[in-house]
């Protein structure tokens, strides 16, 4: 068991280290050498756990997705949100940049969309990923329905899909564009976004 867990977490630290080193250069830009450079270990612990480039940066996309998943869970520890609105504003939060850590997977994530278009593991993945996000969002706009904080009509999967999409351009914009998409302005923006999806009259 000890062997298993060292293996494990041998496998996050370069996981760790392929973000760090994507963030700092760019995925074109980044080796298998300078992943073990950032690890502290060598290229050849790195290639037995990884042999090419390609199932190095597939592990570390599902590592960083996993961290977006527990992030989500974290949130129905405790006494959890007190309601579905708070619940979809704290969740959406957790997706976009707001500390360092989101930063630096957010930056890699810019980086890995585009294999997406060519490696059709990779867009496999980010598939599935985005699918299980989803319905997430929609279970929880389901509930909210049921509770009555949303409208019965409202169509929980077409919003779920409409709010991922928004948070999306948010993290875009402040990644890339800054400015008027500053850290403060786009919490500001989300809440806007939720408040006003959980306010909007029913349609007649």
């Amino acid at each position: 068991m000890a062997r298993t867990a060292d293996h494990e977490q041998r496998r996050r630290q370069v996981a760790h280290a392929l973000l760090r080193s994507v963030g700092r250069r760019g995925l074109a830009r980044t080796t298998l050498a300078d992943v073990a450079d950032e690890a502290g270990v060598s290229v050849g612990l790195v290639q037995s756990y990884f042999r090419t480039k390609s199932q190095l940066l597939r592990f570390g996309v599902e590592y960083m997705y996993k961290q977006g998943e527990a992030r989500l869970l974290a949130l129905a520890e405790g006494a959890g949100p007190a309601s579905v609105r708070d619940w979809t504003l704290r969740a959406s939060e957790t997706l976009l940049p707001l500390d360092d850590e989101r930063r630096l997977e957010l930056t890699v994530w810019l980086e890995f969309l585009p294999v997406t278009m060519a490696d059709p593991e990779m867009s496999r993945l980010h598939r599935t990923t985005t699918q299980q996000l989803l319905d997430a969002f929609a279970h929880a706009f389901g509930e909210g329905r049921r509770l009555g904080e949303l409208p019965p009509s409202l169509d929980a999967r077409a919003e779920a899909a409409a709010l991922v999409a928004f948070v999306d351009g948010l993290t875009l914009h402040h990644l890339v564009t800054g400015g008027d998409f500053a850290e403060d302005a786009i919490r500001t923006s989300l809440a806007t976004y939720v408040d006003r999806l959980f306010t909007a009259p029913e349609s007649s």
